[in-house]
């Protein structure tokens, strides 16, 4: 008799666990180069614009978030691994892979590519022809199938650097030679955080070579459908309200 009890309490707690663990998510975090989307202040302090979004989703619901947070590259070799059950981040179709696979019905957010340069020796751009025998920044692990044409004619130099303050750093002392590719927002946000004088930099818009696009959270492909169907209707509820706007105008 007590060892039936042994293993009556034993499935019980084995059927909880099931039960407690198809109620988690797990959010995927770009570690270090991803601000303002996903902002790391320490193992256990996450912020951002994804970052709240995500938290705004799942506010007041059943829900646990599980944080892991990888470089890009390794976040990227794991997803396409299968990651962890009903994994969450954010993607766009123009990314192409695992982040594009199964996107959120709503947007959250548009990217706009901006060209950064010195104001110094400082130059007009209207096309890539502008481009010819300078410098193109880059960060690790970001790259831009719109650029590859001219990296490859050897029209223009690509540089990677690890972090926005090598990549301001080398536009500032290439005055005029050498230009930084990067999002708009992230390039405002690292700004301020590093505290920099924007004035003596010059700012042009890319979008004629990288076109604004928007992102989306990106979804597992496996996920629970209750969860996604959760999930898009928590996004339109918070872009009909204007939360979506008020998480995004705090960051930018």
């Amino acid at each position: 008799m007590i060892k039936l009890i042994t293993v009556s309490i034993s499935a019980l707690l084995s059927f909880t666990t099931t039960i407690a663990s198809a109620k988690d998510v797990n959010y995927y975090v770009i570690s270090k180069q991803a601000a303002p989307f996903q902002i790391e202040n320490k193992a256990d302090q996450h912020s951002g614009i994804v970052t709240d979004i995500v938290k705004k989703v799942f506010e007041g619901s059943s829900y646990a978030i599980n944080y892991h947070s990888y470089p890009f590259n390794r976040m990227i070799s794991i997803l396409e691994d299968g990651g962890q059950p009903n994994w969450i981040t954010y993607g766009s179709p123009s990314w192409g892979g695992v982040q594009a696979e199964n996107l959120s019905e709503e947007p959250i957010y548009t990217v706009k590519h901006v060209l950064l340069s010195s104001k110094k020796n400082e130059f007009t751009f209207t096309d890539m022809k502008d481009m010819n025998s300078k410098i193109v920044v880059l960060l690790h692990g970001f790259d831009y199938p719109q650029l590859t044409p001219y990296i490859k004619s050897g029209d223009i130099e690509e540089l990677r650097v690890k972090d926005y303050q090598a990549a301001f750093r080398i536009v500032k002392k290439l005055q005029g030679d050498a230009a930084f590719v990067e999002m708009d927002s992230r390039i405002k946000y690292n700004f301020s955080q590093l505290g920099l004088d924007n004035e003596q930099y010059k700012t042009q818009s890319f979008n004629k070579v990288i076109p604004d696009y928007p992102i989306y959270l990106a979804l597992d492909p496996n996920m629970d459908k209750s969860i996604q169907s959760f999930i898009n209707s928590r996004l339109k509820s918070m872009k009909d309200s204007g939360e979506l706007d008020i998480i995004v105008n705090k960051y930018i």
